[in-house]
């Protein structure tokens, strides 16, 4: 009767140990967690140029002319539920302008999808698609995040003392 005990109490710290090792695997791509899509849409007359990253995942540096879409999508963690990825905006016109947002964020969103309009106040979410529905949010201020925004490894340096 022991053995079957410690056999059952193996199994389970074993599946245990796979689910949260799979939990935090960053940057890892697999079919077995839910993915999801944002896409950017560009609402400004001009071109608007845009950074999106999290934590551990970059995607990159991208350019949108005015009406134009771009889509991205991104594994999401479904136990914890912390999955967030941020962008910076940037546009011209008549001076520059450079805006940061949080463009997507697991507990505020919801779903695995997540449309947004880029207007000159803020970014606004489609919430439904077919009546136009929309909620706007003001954009986030940069504040400590602009480094991070510039690459995964830039850190803050002091100097060397000679």
């Amino acid at each position: 009767m022991a053995a079957l005990v410690d056999k059952t109490v193996l199994s389970w710290f074993m599946l245990v140990t796979i689910f949260v090792t799979f939990q935090m695997m960053n940057g890892v791509e697999s079919g077995f967690f839910p993915k999801a899509q944002v896409g950017i849409i560009n609402t400004l007359p001009v071109q608007l140029d845009f950074h999106c990253k999290d934590k551990t995942r970059d995607d990159g540096f991208h350019t949108l002319p005015p009406g134009q879409t771009y889509h991205f999508e991104f594994k999401i963690e479904f136990l914890f539920k912390r999955t967030q990825w941020f962008c910076q905006f940037n546009w011209y016109r008549k001076r520059q302008e450079s805006h940061y947002f949080d463009i997507y964020v697991q507990t505020r969103d919801n779903s695995s999808n997540a449309d947004w309009k880029i207007t000159t106040t803020g970014a606004c979410k489609i919430v439904n698609p077919t009546t136009g529905n929309i909620f706007c949010y003001p954009w986030n201020e940069l504040q400590g995040r602009k480094k991070l925004l510039i690459s995964n490894t830039t850190t803050e340096q002091e100097s060397p003392l000679s």
